[in-house]
């Protein structure tokens, strides 16, 4: 859950992204030692279900962010969830707190920035140097593989779900990554995932065939979502448009495993960066194609 890029409303690339909220201009008071600004200005990010902003813990004296939403999107599966989180490359819940009978406040770490605004506005051409790929590649498959252990199923990986901190104030290079916003995050075994969810261009073909036929999935969906996302990262676009995805989820829904188009990666990218890109997608699934049934590589493995 949550989000820590600053608001950025005049910015035309988040023309999709829900309305902003309105704002009571006071400092909201959060349990007993958190607090926030319901201001413009202190409004960070639109999450799943809720708005985040820049808050403080008065106990630490440290920034924290703050997301607020309603008691009823909090389920009791993905309080389970938060509560698990335990590792350094997932963003950590410090604690839930309600505010009033209907709304409530999960506070949270706070990091510089996300993947997407630094993408968007501090890479050239949206592409990563060979540094903060490797850094991506690497802090992204602990992550995956934390919540894996967790049985955990994100269904939501993309940019802007990555938050990002940076060595120095100004800096452009990363000293970590961490995965975030659990909203829509489910664990294995409480009930079979065959709903579709999650954002179109970073969603696996298992989870689009869903609006067709009952598919069911497991965490490798969060592998091609990753593998999408590293993608971006590398060559500044993303590997499937709309056309092919939903080539993808017909061939899914019909069993059409050997039908994939491989996305490919455009002439002039960086070695060092493609040799990062294909150590990651082989490494994390080799001999495991993402379909259960498929006996092909994954997409992306072999580019």
């Amino acid at each position: 859950m949550g989000g820590a890029a600053p608001a950025d409303p005049g910015d035309e690339s988040n023309a999709d992204e829900p309305p902003l909220p309105t704002f009571s201009e006071e400092e909201i008071h959060v349990g007993e030692k958190y607090s926030y600004h319901d201001t413009l200005s202190s409004l960070i990010g639109l999450g799943s279900y809720g708005v985040v902003f820049k808050g403080n813990d008065h106990g630490n004296n440290m920034p924290v962010a703050v997301k607020r939403l309603a008691k009823m999107n909090i389920k009791d599966q993905e309080l389970s969830v938060i509560k698990s989180l335990k590792s350094k490359y997932l963003v950590g819940v410090l604690d839930i707190c309600d505010i009033d009978p209907v709304t409530s406040c999960v506070i949270m770490e706070l990091l510089d920035t996300d993947l997407d605004n630094h993408l968007r506005k501090r890479a050239p051409n949206g592409r990563l140097t060979p540094k903060n790929l490797k850094l991506i590649i690497d802090n992204l498959a602990r992550g995956y593989k934390a919540l894996n252990e967790l049985r955990i199923v994100h269904r939501d990986i993309k940019p802007q779900n990555i938050l990002v901190s940076y060595q120095i104030k100004g800096s452009r290079e990363f000293s970590g990554a961490k995965i975030t916003d659990f909203g829509i995050a489910r664990t294995l075994g409480e009930a079979s995932l065959c709903n579709v969810a999650g954002t179109f261009y970073y969603m696996a073909p298992e989870v689009g065939a869903n609006l067709l036929k009952i598919c069911e999935y497991n965490s490798k969906v969060d592998i091609w979502s990753i593998g999408c996302l590293i993608y971006q990262c590398l060559t500044g676009d993303i590997p499937f448009d709309e056309c092919s995805l939903c080539r993808l989820f017909l061939y899914m829904a019909g069993g059409n495993y050997e039908a994939y188009d491989y996305p490919e990666l455009p002439e002039g990218t960086s070695p060092l960066s493609s040799i990062s890109f294909i150590a990651f997608s082989t490494s994390i699934q080799r001999n495991e194609p993402l379909h259960k049934n498929s006996t092909r590589s994954p997409p992306l493995s072999r580019n």
